[in-house]
C-alpha cells in the first residue's frame, strides 16, 4: 500500500506541478499474491482532474526474475488534492485523448459520483 501511495503521489505531483496530499484510497483490488524474490512494477496514471483533486489509478505487476513472466496482481484508485500553504488549489485540466484514456476518464467520473452520493 505504501508503494501504491508513493507512486500515485508522484503522478499527482507531476500533473499538478505542486505538492499533493492523499485525500483517500477509494479502492484496492488484490488479485494475486506477489512472492518473495519477485520484482514489483507499479504504474500510475491520472484518470481525471476536477477543481483541486485528481483520481490516480495504479496498476501493480509482479515479475518472476528467473523466467521474466509478469502477472497482473493489484490495482487501486486514490484521490489526491493539490495544496499550497495548506489550502487546496486548482489543478490543470486533463485531456483524455486515446480510447483507453477516455474510458478511464469516464469511469473516474462514475466512481466520483458514487462517492459523493
Amino acid at each position: 500500500m505504501e508503494w501504491i501511495d508513493v507512486c500515485a503521489g508522484i503522478a499527482a505531483k507531476t500533473h499538478a506541478d505542486m505538492p499533493c496530499v492523499t485525500a483517500s484510497v477509494d479502492a484496492v483490488h488484490f488479485l494475486q499474491p506477489i512472492y518473495v524474490g519477485e520484482a514489483v512494477i507499479l504504474k500510475a496514471s491520472v484518470n481525471r482532474a476536477w477543481r483541486s483533486s485528481m483520481e490516480i489509478g495504479v496498476r501493480v505487476v509482479a515479475e518472476n526474475l528467473n523466467t521474466g513472466e509478469r502477472r497482473y496482481c493489484c490495482h487501486a484508485y486514490l484521490t489526491f488534492v493539490a495544496v499550497r500553504d495548506g489550502k487546496p488549489v486548482p489543478v490543470p485540466d486533463l485531456v483524455a485523448e486515446t480510447p483507453l484514456e477516455k474510458a478511464w476518464y469516464e469511469a473516474a467520473e462514475i466512481r466520483f459520483d458514487q462517492l459523493i452520493q
